[in-house]
C-alpha cells in the first residue's frame, strides 16, 4: 500500500470515527427509512489485527486512538499472509445487540492463522449470510447514514462478526465507497 493510500485512509477514518455519538443521538430521525442492500453468503474466513473493546457510548473517545496506533505502529505491515490490499473493520465478540459491548479490530483478511504477531489477534469468522450494505455519498456521512439504517432497520442480525470493507483503492474524497458486511440469521 502506498504512503498516498495510507495517508488518505488514515484521514479516512480519522473522520468517521469522530462521530460514532453523533450516529447514536440521530438514531431515532431515521425509523422507518430503509436502505438497499444486497445478500451475500460468504465462506469462513480468517482475519488478523488490532484489537479494541468498546462500545457506541464510548466509541467517539477510544476509536480515534485505536485507529492511530494501527497505522502510527504499520499494523497493516506486520499482518502476515495477506490475501489482498484491503483494510476491514470488524465488529465482532458481542455481548448482546448493538448497544452491548463489542470487539473492534483494525485489519486484514488473511489465508490461515498460523502466525498471529504479538499484541495481534486472529479471529475466524464463520461462513455466514450477510446483508451488504453499499455507502452512497461523501465520506463520512454516507458511512454514518448507513449506520443509522442498520441499527434502525428489521434485519435480523446474528451479532456474530460485521465488518466493513475498505478496499486498496479507497479515497475519502475521490472513491469513498465502503461495503458494510452484516451478519443476518440464515
Amino acid at each position: 500500500m502506498s504512503k498516498k493510500k495510507l495517508f488518505l485512509l488514515v484521514l479516512g477514518f480519522a473522520f468517521t470515527w469522530g462521530y460514532c455519538n453523533e450516529i447514536q443521538a440521530e438514531e431515532n430521525q431515521m425509523r422507518g427509512h430503509e436502505m438497499n442492500y444486497t445478500t451475500e453468503k460468504q465462506g469462513k474466513k480468517f482475519f488478523i489485527g488490532l484489537e479494541l473493546r468498546t462500545n457506541n457510548e464510548e466509541c467517539s473517545s477510544v476509536m480515534p486512538a485505536h485507529k492511530e496506533k494501527f497505522f502510527r505502529e504499520n499494523t497493516f505491515a506486520k499482518i502476515p499472509n495477506k490475501i489482498n490490499s484491503n483494510i476491514l473493520a470488524l465488529y465482532t465478540d458481542y455481548e448482546g445487540d448493538h448497544t452491548k459491548p463489542y470487539s473492534w479490530i483494525l485489519g486484514c483478511e488473511v489465508s490461515n492463522l498460523d502466525e498471529i504477531p504479538e499484541g495481534l489477534v486472529g479471529k475466524v469468522l464463520p461462513e455466514s449470510k450477510y446483508a451488504v450494505f453499499t455507502t452512497q455519498g461523501e465520506f463520512p456521512q454516507g458511512l454514518i447514514a448507513a449506520w443509522q439504517m442498520i441499527w434502525n432497520s428489521n434485519l435480523s442480525r446474528s451479532y456474530t462478526s460485521d465488518f466493513e470493507l475498505y478496499r486498496s483503492d479507497f479515497d475519502p474524497q475521490k472513491n469513498p465507497e465502503i461495503k458494510i458486511y452484516i451478519a443476518v440469521e440464515a
